[in-house]
């Protein structure tokens, strides 16, 4: 039987991955010509962090 943290490393990487999309949104957003590009990276950069955090307490409580 394999544990449920297992899968939650692949939600770490999936994090990894929304928190560097919001992380390039913000810092090209000169080349960007709304601000509504601004919201969205500064939305994905939080949801990023929060997840990344949930995530890597789940699978350090769950296999140490």
């Amino acid at each position: 039987m394999v544990n449920p943290e297992f899968f939650d490393i692949f939600g770490i990487f999936a994090f990894i991955i929304i928190l560097i999309i919001g992380i390039l949104i913000k810092v090209k957003r000169r080349k960007l010509p709304n601000n509504l590009f601004d919201w969205i990276g500064i939305i994905l950069i939080i949801i990023g962090v929060l997840g990344l955090v949930v995530d890597l307490w789940m699978v350090f409580r769950g296999y140490f």
